[in-house]
Protein backbone atom coordinates (compact mmCIF):
# COMPACT_ATOMS: atom_id res chain seq x y z
CA UNK A 1 0.00 0.00 0.00
CA UNK A 2 3.05 2.54 0.78
CA UNK A 3 4.56 2.11 -2.71
CA UNK A 4 0.75 2.42 -4.07
CA UNK A 5 0.29 5.41 -2.43
CA UNK A 6 4.53 6.79 -2.90
CA UNK A 7 3.86 5.97 -6.70
CA UNK A 8 0.61 8.17 -6.49
CA UNK A 9 2.04 10.98 -4.60
CA UNK A 10 4.76 11.27 -7.07
CA UNK A 11 2.31 11.22 -9.95
CA UNK A 12 0.48 13.84 -9.26
CA UNK A 13 3.28 15.81 -8.06
CA UNK A 14 4.32 15.72 -11.81
CA UNK A 15 1.12 16.27 -13.31
CA UNK A 16 -0.92 18.62 -11.47
CA UNK A 17 1.77 21.10 -12.03
CA UNK A 18 1.22 20.64 -15.82
CA UNK A 19 -2.43 20.67 -15.47
CA UNK A 20 -2.30 23.64 -13.50
CA UNK A 21 -0.43 26.19 -15.61
CA UNK A 22 -1.44 29.20 -17.41
CA UNK A 23 -1.75 29.18 -21.06
CA UNK A 24 1.43 31.28 -22.59
CA UNK A 25 0.96 35.17 -21.69
CA UNK A 26 0.51 37.34 -24.98
CA UNK A 27 1.99 40.37 -23.01
CA UNK A 28 4.63 42.13 -25.38
CA UNK A 29 4.95 43.44 -28.42
CA UNK A 30 4.59 41.39 -31.33
CA UNK A 31 5.50 42.23 -35.39
CA UNK A 32 3.31 41.06 -38.40
CA UNK A 33 4.77 38.42 -40.43
CA UNK A 34 2.18 36.88 -42.13
CA UNK A 35 -1.56 36.94 -43.14
CA UNK A 36 -3.73 33.96 -45.01
CA UNK A 37 -6.89 35.66 -46.34
CA UNK A 38 -9.55 33.02 -47.00
CA UNK A 39 -11.82 32.59 -49.95
CA UNK A 40 -14.71 33.71 -49.09
CA UNK A 41 -17.55 30.63 -48.90
CA UNK A 42 -20.16 33.00 -48.31
CA UNK A 43 -21.65 35.62 -50.76
CA UNK A 44 -20.65 39.20 -49.23
CA UNK A 45 -19.02 38.04 -46.38
CA UNK A 46 -16.78 40.73 -44.84
CA UNK A 47 -13.17 40.21 -44.71
CA UNK A 48 -12.13 43.98 -43.72
CA UNK A 49 -9.84 45.36 -43.99
CA UNK A 50 -8.17 43.08 -46.45
CA UNK A 51 -10.83 43.32 -48.80
CA UNK A 52 -8.62 44.50 -51.89
CA UNK A 53 -6.17 41.79 -50.98
CA UNK A 54 -6.65 38.45 -52.97
CA UNK A 55 -7.07 35.19 -50.96
CA UNK A 56 -4.31 33.28 -50.30
CA UNK A 57 -1.31 33.65 -48.00
CA UNK A 58 0.98 36.25 -47.74
CA UNK A 59 4.50 36.49 -46.44
CA UNK A 60 5.98 39.75 -46.95
CA UNK A 61 2.81 42.05 -45.32
CA UNK A 62 3.72 45.62 -45.03
CA UNK A 63 5.13 46.12 -41.15
CA UNK A 64 2.54 46.10 -38.60
CA UNK A 65 3.00 46.18 -34.10
CA UNK A 66 0.72 44.81 -31.88
CA UNK A 67 1.56 45.72 -28.31
CA UNK A 68 -0.07 43.90 -25.31
CA UNK A 69 0.11 45.12 -21.41
CA UNK A 70 -0.92 43.22 -18.34
CA UNK A 71 -4.46 44.84 -19.59
CA UNK A 72 -4.14 47.08 -22.39
CA UNK A 73 -3.23 46.75 -26.27
CA UNK A 74 -2.69 49.38 -28.92
CA UNK A 75 -2.09 48.01 -32.66
CA UNK A 76 -0.84 49.77 -35.85
CA UNK A 77 -0.96 47.81 -39.31
CA UNK A 78 -0.37 48.98 -42.78
CA UNK A 79 -2.98 46.56 -44.53
CA UNK A 80 -1.73 47.19 -47.90
CA UNK A 81 -1.10 44.85 -50.58
CA UNK A 82 2.18 46.47 -51.88
CA UNK A 83 4.04 49.41 -50.15
CA UNK A 84 2.27 52.84 -49.79
CA UNK A 85 3.30 55.69 -51.77
CA UNK A 86 5.90 57.84 -50.37
CA UNK A 87 6.67 59.93 -53.01
CA UNK A 88 5.64 63.63 -53.19
CA UNK A 89 2.24 64.57 -54.12
CA UNK A 90 1.65 65.43 -57.92
CA UNK A 91 0.40 69.06 -56.76
CA UNK A 92 2.60 69.95 -53.52
CA UNK A 93 0.47 70.42 -50.90
CA UNK A 94 -2.75 69.76 -52.65
CA UNK A 95 -3.04 66.22 -52.85
CA UNK A 96 -6.23 64.14 -54.66
CA UNK A 97 -8.70 61.89 -52.80
CA UNK A 98 -6.79 59.00 -54.71
CA UNK A 99 -3.34 60.34 -53.45
CA UNK A 100 -4.82 60.43 -49.78
CA UNK A 101 -6.32 57.58 -50.00
CA UNK A 102 -3.26 55.45 -51.55
CA UNK A 103 -1.32 56.38 -48.55
CA UNK A 104 -4.09 56.70 -45.71
CA UNK A 105 -6.68 53.99 -46.87
CA UNK A 106 -4.63 51.23 -46.03
CA UNK A 107 -4.00 51.80 -42.38
CA UNK A 108 -5.37 50.56 -39.52
CA UNK A 109 -4.99 51.34 -36.01
CA UNK A 110 -6.30 51.29 -32.77
CA UNK A 111 -5.96 50.86 -28.91
CA UNK A 112 -7.55 49.83 -25.61
CA UNK A 113 -8.34 47.04 -23.18
CA UNK A 114 -8.26 43.14 -23.96
CA UNK A 115 -9.46 40.38 -21.81
CA UNK A 116 -8.60 36.79 -22.67
CA UNK A 117 -10.68 33.95 -22.41
CA UNK A 118 -9.77 30.40 -23.34
CA UNK A 119 -8.80 30.63 -26.54
CA UNK A 120 -10.69 34.26 -26.83
CA UNK A 121 -9.51 37.47 -27.50
CA UNK A 122 -11.68 40.20 -26.60
CA UNK A 123 -10.56 43.68 -28.00
CA UNK A 124 -12.34 46.93 -26.53
CA UNK A 125 -11.55 50.06 -28.40
CA UNK A 126 -10.83 53.27 -26.70
CA UNK A 127 -9.22 54.98 -29.42
CA UNK A 128 -8.97 54.22 -33.38
CA UNK A 129 -7.83 55.96 -36.89
CA UNK A 130 -11.45 55.55 -37.35
CA UNK A 131 -13.28 57.89 -34.84
CA UNK A 132 -16.76 55.83 -35.55
CA UNK A 133 -14.64 52.74 -33.89
CA UNK A 134 -14.11 55.34 -30.47
CA UNK A 135 -17.39 55.54 -28.95
CA UNK A 136 -16.69 53.33 -26.48
CA UNK A 137 -18.42 50.42 -27.45
CA UNK A 138 -16.39 48.88 -30.62
CA UNK A 139 -15.75 45.52 -29.43
CA UNK A 140 -14.17 42.40 -31.63
CA UNK A 141 -13.41 39.07 -30.68
CA UNK A 142 -11.04 36.91 -32.49
CA UNK A 143 -9.56 33.39 -32.06
CA UNK A 144 -6.26 33.17 -30.13
CA UNK A 145 -3.10 30.91 -30.49
CA UNK A 146 0.03 30.80 -29.12
CA UNK A 147 3.01 28.80 -29.65
CA UNK A 148 6.15 29.46 -28.43
CA UNK A 149 7.42 33.06 -29.90
CA UNK A 150 4.84 33.01 -32.64
CA UNK A 151 1.06 34.49 -32.18
CA UNK A 152 -2.26 33.63 -34.94
CA UNK A 153 -5.15 35.86 -34.63
CA UNK A 154 -8.26 35.27 -36.51
CA UNK A 155 -11.57 37.61 -36.30
CA UNK A 156 -14.89 35.95 -35.66
CA UNK A 157 -17.28 38.44 -34.42
CA UNK A 158 -17.75 42.52 -33.67
CA UNK A 159 -20.27 45.33 -33.49
CA UNK A 160 -21.55 44.32 -36.78
CA UNK A 161 -21.99 40.61 -36.30
CA UNK A 162 -20.17 37.25 -37.33
CA UNK A 163 -17.05 37.82 -39.78
CA UNK A 164 -17.75 34.58 -42.14
CA UNK A 165 -14.16 34.63 -43.46
CA UNK A 166 -11.72 36.21 -40.85
CA UNK A 167 -8.09 37.12 -42.19
CA UNK A 168 -5.87 34.85 -39.89
CA UNK A 169 -2.63 37.06 -39.27
CA UNK A 170 0.84 35.58 -37.90
CA UNK A 171 3.07 37.70 -35.86
CA UNK A 172 6.22 36.77 -34.09
CA UNK A 173 7.48 38.04 -30.49
CA UNK A 174 9.81 41.26 -31.16
CA UNK A 175 9.63 42.20 -27.41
Amino acid sequence: MTKLTLAFVSFAVLVVPMDGQSPPSIQGVWRNVERTIPASTTPGARVDPFAHIPPGTQTDVQPGLLIFTARHYSRTTDTAAEPRPTSAYATPDKPTLTELQARWGPFAANAGIYEVSGSTLTLRVLVAKNPAEQRGETVARLTIKVDGNYLWLTPFENNAGPIAAGVTSKYVRVE
